[in-house]
């Protein structure tokens, strides 16, 4: 179950620098995010799947998750960026600096954990597109979406 603080953030839609330093935290958003994935079973066997209109409503939920979720990792990936740029040039300044040194291979190790989410992310749309292109037949999946999808892939 997720914590009120992921809630609140997930209603709110508001990312904040602070979420990108709480690895837990990140990682609860993400999941809290990827709900409607995980229940797209669930969904497509509930759902009248020759209704156009049912379909494309389900469609809007997964890509409205998709962009949030996209959102998010990119949003850290630049916060985490920005401080690592930052630490980086007060290591030039003094080089010897073994605390700093030790500080930026954390921030590196997180942003690599940020990063990664996008490759679980592809997995997670590829997945959920499969069902939701096998159920759902009758709607067409816009090719902006397509693209954007498939954007890391090419």
């Amino acid at each position: 179950m997720a914590s009120s603080s992921v809630k609140k953030a997930v209603a709110d839609n508001t990312l904040n620098p602070s979420m990108c330093y709480n690895l837990s935290f990140f990682k609860e958003l993400m999941k809290e995010y990827r709900r409607v994935d995980d229940n797209i079973m669930l969904r497509m066997n509930t759902t009248d799947t020759h209704s156009e209109s049912a379909c494309a409503a389900i469609f809007t939920e997964l890509a409205n998750a998709y962009h949030k979720r996209e959102d998010a990792v990119n949003y850290c990936l630049k916060v985490i960026d920005q401080e690592l740029d930052r630490k980086n040039k007060k290591l030039e300044e003094d080089p010897e600096d073994h605390n700093l040194k030790s500080n930026i291979y954390t921030e590196e190790s997180k942003r690599r954990m940020i990063s990664n989410e996008l490759t679980v992310e592809d997995i997670v749309r590829e997945r959920s597109l499969q069902v939701f292109r096998n159920k759902c037949r009758v709607f067409d999946i816009p090719a902006d979406f397509e693209q954007f999808v498939n954007k890391r892939r090419y």
